[in-house]
């Protein structure tokens, strides 16, 4: 059955999640775990009850609602899922925002489906994790965005993240720096050199790919800025083959080149267009608490990361298991519409803090997962 956005039981659950982003941080572990659990417990019923093939897919693992008490036996809707049929808990006049999911090279794209009232809660997420994350030491900055604005292009889920990010955080607003003519460059110094004689700090954002574009630009003009102290940059994604591809340190040491941007202040984030959720590594958190630690990306508390067993089987590693690489799972509270467990293509190992993301798994390696799904879906039809 499909619900509707308005519904009380919808609705009710919805707030909930929403309170707990916001505030379940504040709370004592145990209650804070307790609290995740349930709501993720909860979320899984409505998903169950509304997903045909997701439902389907449970069933063949003997798991229901009527069976499970803690979110690790929620079987994780494995992403390739997407790609094959109706993964939204309501009807299809609820989509309000349609993201692409990446695919493989040469495969077929999916569609994650967000409600108007869901992209509210991601709107939530994602601020709210940028805050912990990107800006713990609460300095405002002016956003510099490599990317297309929301309205050029509505399925790209980094440009509705970092745009996110602008409208709620800081005085200063930003620019968006791509458009349909690609790479804005001349306008981007020049801004870059006015936010410079300013001494305003510069948040500058971009797909990893792209920084490394901006960085050839550089110095092939041989351009160096000295961004005001709190300045700091956020790349996410990896190379994809649309850049020469470079290590992380040696692109760090190039952002301190040509932008006197501290290391410290060079992150990374992982967004998935199937999650509402995205995971930034914690080094500006670190350094602004004084802990010395590896950089790793942490979870915030309404999510949680897991590395499981290539087996397909729900076998999670224990999270001490730092030298064992598997399928990276997530569990998000802010998931609402679609799924609140998604296992990934992600191969990845736990990390001290959090995790890492080593690469893509390859195809036959992780075992028995994402068959029958795709098949259950497509013969599932609309509910």
């Amino acid at each position: 059955m499909k619900y509707k956005p308005d519904s009380a039981e919808v609705s009710t659950l919805r707030n909930e999640i929403a309170a707990f982003i916001k505030n379940g941080g504040a709370l004592p572990k145990k209650e804070r775990e307790d609290k995740f659990n349930r709501l993720a417990v909860e979320l899984f019923k409505l998903q169950f009850n509304a997903i045909a093939g997701y439902s389907k897919y449970c069933k063949k693992k003997n798991v229901t609602p009527e069976n499970i008490n803690d979110y690790l036996q929620i079987p994780p809707m494995p992403v390739s899922a997407f790609k094959s049929g109706d993964i939204f808990i309501y009807s299809n006049e609820e989509i309000y925002l349609t993201f692409k999911t990446s695919g493989t090279s040469g495969s077929e794209r999916g569609n994650a489906y967000f409600s108007r009232s869901c992209a509210e809660l991601t709107s939530l997420a994602i601020v709210e994790n940028a805050k912990r994350y990107m800006f713990p030491d609460l300095v405002d900055t002016r956003f510099f965005l490599i990317a297309p604005s929301p309205e050029a292009m509505p399925n790209l889920t980094m440009a509705f993240g970092i745009t996110e990010v602008m409208k709620n955080i800081g005085p200063y607003g930003g620019k968006h720096y791509l458009g349909p003519e690609g790479l804005k460059t001349e306008e981007l110094m020049n801004d870059l050199k006015k936010c410079e004689q300013e001494k305003i700090p510069a948040s500058i954002i971009a797909p990893s790919f792209a920084m490394v574009a901006i960085l050839d630009k550089l110095a092939e003009k041989n351009m160096i800025f000295k961004m005001a102290p709190g300045s700091r940059v956020l790349d996410a994604g990896g190379f994809k083959g649309r850049s020469r591809e470079i290590s992380r340190p040696d692109m760090v040491k190039m952002i301190g080149e040509r932008f006197s941007i501290m290391p410290q202040y060079c992150i990374n984030a992982l967004g998935m267009s199937e999650l509402g959720t995205q995971y930034y590594d914690n080094n500006i958190k670190n350094h602004v608490a004084g802990i010395k630690a590896p950089v790793a990306k942490e979870t915030p508390h309404w999510a949680k990361t897991l590395v499981m067993k290539l087996d397909g089987d729900m076998n999670y590693l224990a999270p001490n298991a730092y030298s064992i690489n598997g399928a990276l799972v997530h569990f998000d509270l802010s998931n609402f519409d679609r799924a609140a467990a998604i296992l990934t293509d992600d191969l990845g190992c736990y990390r001290e803090g959090g995790f890492e993301v080593l690469g893509r798994i390859k195809e036959g390696d992780l075992k028995g997962c994402s068959l029958t799904i795709e098949e259950l879906i497509k013969k599932s039809g609309s509910n």
